[in-house]
């Protein structure tokens, strides 16, 4: 056993911890907060899903189909900023407990195992060599400051290494303060209260394919005004990946 495995075994007597979930012992520091049980219970999210909004067609389930495709509600937008989103798993379980503890309550190192399950899901779906910028969504200064980062940077700079033609880009930002869009309940209220509250600063981006990085995305108000102030910017496409998708069932 190596010498950190030594001292990670000695701290863990002396100061044990305990999945978040279940409160079952945990013997490893691999993740630091959930068992692998409770980790590997939480759904991911597999084909078939919507190839614009990613959720998954639950009418196809168990009907062995492979293939994706727009959902019904997708093919009724008219020309929305983001062309496609990604989710590697859904909001439940350990991953959406994770994702809280991560945000609001100050464990920046949940970034590791939260953009491994990212990672996963790139390898299998994404066209990773196509995209030239990894835009992370932004928060306004005063919350970031208050939080101590942004989860949204810290998981765009852990799967940089997934994305060969990427470059991380901040350009886009937050231009004026908004309420958490996770207290706020009706759709109407979250447009409203990010409507406008983004701009991308400095030179255009030249046509560039952007992917935009996210913890969540719940109704998809607060990544559509960013694609559209980045297509302002002049980008050529925009699509988004996030940890995980919420506002549906996912068993």
């Amino acid at each position: 056993m190596a010498l950190t495995d030594w001292m990670a075994a000695t701290r863990n007597l002396a100061l044990p911890i305990f999945c978040k979930l279940c409160d079952r012992r945990l013997l490893t520091e691999d993740n630091g907060f959930f068992c692998p049980e409770c980790w590997e219970r939480s759904p991911r999210i597999e084909r078939p899903f919507c190839s614009m909004c990613g959720r998954p067609h639950r009418g196809a389930a168990g009907f062995g189909f492979q293939t994706n495709f727009p959902c019904a509600e997708c093919r009724a937008k008219k020309s929305p900023a983001v062309r496609r989103v990604f989710g590697a798993a859904s909001y439940d379980g350990a991953i959406a407990e994770a994702i809280k503890l991560f945000k609001f309550h100050d464990k920046p190192r949940l970034a590791r195992p939260l953009a491994a399950l990212m990672e996963e899901f790139a390898a299998r779906e994404v066209d990773c060599p196509s995209y030239a910028l990894l835009v992370p969504v932004p928060l306004h200064p005063v919350r970031e400051r208050e939080r101590g980062f942004n989860q949204s940077r810290l998981l765009a700079q852990a799967i940089q290494q997934c994305f060969p033609n990427a470059q991380l880009d901040e350009s886009l930002r937050r231009i004026r303060p908004t309420r958490v869009q996770s207290r706020l309940t009706g759709e109407r209220e979250r447009r409203s209260n990010i409507a406008g509250a983004f701009a991308v600063m400095g030179d255009d981006l030249n046509g560039k394919t952007v992917l935009l990085i996210d913890d969540v995305v719940t109704t998809g108000g607060t990544v559509e005004e960013c694609a559209k102030a980045l297509l302002r910017a002049k980008a050529g496409a925009v699509d988004v990946m996030a940890v995980a998708l919420a506002g549906y069932a996912s068993g």
